[in-house]
């Protein structure tokens, strides 16, 4: 597996602003900071820094320090298989200004995965958001693609494991800490 550009971290005993993701390795996320950086040539807006490049699983937002163990404990139950992610859609949303990447289908592996950590998350009492899950990768934010044809493009990321992160809050935006991974099979 490629190195990726983050910091392994613990928790620290204050709430933590956390979420499950897919981090990519560090050919997948050289390979949509790239698409994001063609993107932003045409959409304009703010990029993805390329060691914040992820996929959301599951947000849940402030978690305080007594139920870290639970989590760590309830990713360590979940089984599911290795699957690649073969990103070939960018889009943008309107409403929200977000340029996105993302697979032409979804893999029955990754809703599979989804689906585990949300029925163990629910089991242990967490709070996440529950909204339909959408599949993206968010490469640009505050864009503005209106009437402007995409380019075309295609990364392929193979997701070997997932991770808690932490989101911490700087001054160039948030910084992303790997608390945990946790193998896929």
């Amino acid at each position: 597996m490629d190195e990726v550009s983050f910091r392994e971290s613990h928790v620290e005993p204050t709430t933590a602003r956390l979420f499950f993701a897919l981090w990519p390795s560090a050919v997948a996320s050289a390979g949509l900071a790239e698409a994001g950086e063609r993107l932003h040539g045409v959409c304009g807006g703010r990029r993805t820094r390329a060691e914040t490049i992820h996929l959301t699983l599951a947000f849940l937002g402030e978690v305080g320090p007594e139920r870290i163990d639970d989590l760590l404990a309830l990713a360590g139950e979940i089984r599911a298989p290795a699957f690649c992610l073969n990103l070939t859609r960018f889009g943008w949303w309107p409403h929200n200004r977000i340029v996105w990447a993302a697979s032409d289908e979804t893999p029955a592996e990754l809703m599979l995965l989804v689906d585990a950590l949300r029925e163990k998350l629910h089991g242990e009492g967490f709070r996440f958001d529950t909204k339909p899950f959408v599949p993206h990768v968010t490469l640009l934010r505050k864009a503005d693609c209106r009437n402007k044809p995409l380019p075309a493009g295609e990364v392929e990321w193979r997701a070997d494991d997932f991770v808690l992160v932490r989101s911490v809050p700087g001054e160039s935006g948030s910084a992303y800490e790997v608390v945990d991974r946790w193998p896929l099979l």
